[in-house]
């Protein structure tokens, strides 16, 4: 499948900001899942420093501004080819053991309600993959999918106890519930074209679980399957917020910074 992408973030600073310098994690992972055919990223503000490739296999770009005012857009746009690999994630060169991917953060800190949720597994003496499955399935039937519910500092804990979320929620409840099972499990961010043809027009979040003689498994909650040819995938960390595809720091600023996000996907096949 071909997907095009189009990604606009746009920054609006309330004063001028002195130094600002920008992480663009932006570019899909280099592996054998997909394969980027064009894609460029740009900014109406500052400098893009040459990239380089972090221990995720990230190709990472730096965006140095100074004296920036008003407003900046990055924008990331192209096309990728994916294809079909049984959820399994193939090909990505990087250094980080997945045991660095049981360690819980704030947002995924194990609480009573994950331990009851573990509690429904029942036996364990099955394979690890048709665990794996069962957790995604338990997870997707843990709270009810409402747009708007949470925010990127909400916790599975919180999500549990509302009852609703979205993508994000249900991939940190589904993190939690792997590490609490001793599962190495981590946070990715993508975007995802559905098999209808329809395309969620804005970023999507799944996770990844670490499966002894398979490796990485991509399982997406809140669709309750594993991934497939529709998903492209661009970044991971061990929540949310270590995921982000573009941090940013600045220097000597005390106004307001708003964001807005804007996204569009379609096949091109």
């Amino acid at each position: 499948m071909k997907i095009s992408i189009n990604h606009k973030t746009t920054y609006y600073f309330s004063e001028a900001v002195p130094k600002l310098m920008q992480s663009v994690r932006l570019y899909p992972s280099v592996c054998r899942n997909q394969k980027t055919i064009s894609w460029s990223i740009k900014s109406d503000k500052g400098m893009i420093i040459k990239s380089h490739c972090d221990a995720l296999g990230h190709k990472i770009f730096h965006i140095y501004n100074r004296e920036i005012s008003g407003s900046q857009t990055i924008l990331s746009k192209g096309i990728v080819e994916t294809k079909y690999t049984s959820g399994v994630l193939k090909g990505l060169k990087e250094k980080i053991n997945p045991i660095c991917f049981l360690r819980d953060t704030v947002l995924t800190k194990p609480c009573r309600k994950i331990l009851l949720l573990s509690k429904k597994l029942g036996n364990k003496s099955t394979d690890e993959i048709s665990i794996c499955h069962k957790m995604n399935n338990i997870v997707s039937k843990s709270i009810k999918y409402k747009s708007g519910s949470t925010s990127i500092y909400t916790s599975a804990n919180d999500s549990l106890l509302q009852g609703s979320g979205v993508c994000q929620d249900f991939a940190h409840i589904l993190i939690s519930l792997a590490r609490k099972n001793n599962f190495p499990a981590r946070y990715v961010s993508g975007f995802l074209m559905e098999e209808n043809g329809n395309a969620e027009q804005a970023t999507h979040a799944w996770v990844e679980i670490f499966i002894n003689d398979l490796g990485w498994v991509g399982f997406d909650p809140s669709h309750n399957k594993c991934i497939d040819e529709g998903y492209v995938r661009v970044c991971c960390g061990l929540d949310s917020l270590d995921s982000s595809m573009i941090k940013g720091v600045k220097t000597n600023f005390s106004g307001n910074e708003n964001l807005k996000v804007d996204v569009s996907i379609s096949n091109c096949q």
